[in-house]
């Protein structure tokens, strides 16, 4: 795509995001550009019967549409999350593939000169062999220089892709593994056959708190309750499953503990005052409702999550604010 389809393209992005009062956040501008340039026809779909007949969509339904089309790697849309990602690595190879022949051709060039320059000294005399000598040594010293230029540029170019594979693996709003890295943390403890319980958190009432104060508000709700759980949670895994909904991934702990620990959370989290940032006015409390389930040794955790969504469901039937296991 040229410079200036690009441009277009992000034009129309942004007029998306104006009409459908969505903010022009990391996750939703790149659900727009995906929406925008037509590389994605899941992700036309869902945007589609989400805003048919002219309805906005909600901050919840952007959220679900992105992690389904774009950000999860179950999806349509997490093969092209994830054929970027290999199209960035596809680009930085070929550079440092670029590099390293550049370094080589240099070194060769001067091996030759090397050569060519053994065969003179036979044919000249004192003064002749000290300035071939001399010529030699300067030669050295570039082609050194060209290889330590090529070592630097080989370092920044690994720095840049430990910085996209990290960046891939994080949710961009909360800082937290994101569906992904949670996704791979999974398999390599059923990999190692190590036991764990995994913990499915749903924020209680989230859609009342972007419709009555917006979702600049919901934001900051989320973000914070990233942190308790983190706070509370300490030592464990803790991601962004989705939405208002977060993964905590707990090892060396019985189902019983389990409960325990995510019951502590959840009261933690109901003992934190929020307030608006512009007004200072009380929200109320901000809780969750969890489902526990225990991910047994050489078994599945897609059975367990399962398990722990059912209980989640539960929960909510059931007043919401609890840890229910499943």
């Amino acid at each position: 795509m040229k410079v200036r389809e690009q441009q277009s393209v992000a034009h129309e992005v942004l007029t998306f995001l104006q009409r459908q009062s969505l903010a022009p956040t990391p996750q939703n501008y790149a659900m727009g550009y995906v929406l925008k340039s037509g590389s994605n026809e899941a992700l036309s779909k869902a945007v589609n019967d989400a805003t048919d007949g002219g309805i906005r969509m909600s901050q919840q339904q952007a959220d679900d549409i992105f992690m389904r089309c774009v950000g999860s790697l179950g999806g349509a849309g997490g093969a092209h999350a994830t054929d970027a990602l290999r199209n960035q690595t596809r680009h930085q190879l070929l550079r440092l593939a670029e590099v390293a022949s550049s370094a080589a051709e240099r070194t060769g060039d001067f091996n030759r000169d090397l050569s060519t320059g053994y065969e003179k000294l036979a044919d000249k005399d004192a003064a002749g062999i000290g300035l071939i000598i001399s010529d030699m040594i300067e030669r050295s010293l570039r082609a050194e220089q060209d290889l330590a230029a090529a070592a630097r540029e080989v370092e920044v170019l690994r720095q840049e892709l430990d910085t996209a594979r990290h960046d891939a693996n994080l949710d961009a709003l909360t800082g937290l593994p994101n569906r992904r890295a949670l996704e791979a943390a999974m398999d390599r403890l059923q990999k190692g056959k190590l036991p764990h319980a995994v913990a499915i958190c749903d924020v209680d009432h989230f859609k009342r708190v972007n419709d009555r104060y917006g979702h600049a508000v919901g934001d900051r709700v989320l973000k914070m309750v990233a942190t308790s759980l983190v706070e509370s949670c300490g030592g464990q895994l803790v991601g962004r499953w989705g939405g208002e909904e977060f993964l905590v991934v707990v090892q060396g702990h019985a189902l019983d503990d389990t409960v325990e620990l995510l019951d502590d959370a959840r009261r933690a989290l109901g003992q934190r005052a929020f307030k608006l940032r512009e007004t200072d006015e009380p929200m109320g409390a901000i809780t969750f409702s969890a489902g526990v389930a225990l991910v047994n040794e050489g078994a599945e955790w897609s059975n367990a999550l399962n398990s722990a969504d059912a209980a989640l469901y539960r929960a909510k039937a059931q007043g919401r604010n609890m840890v229910l296991r499943g």
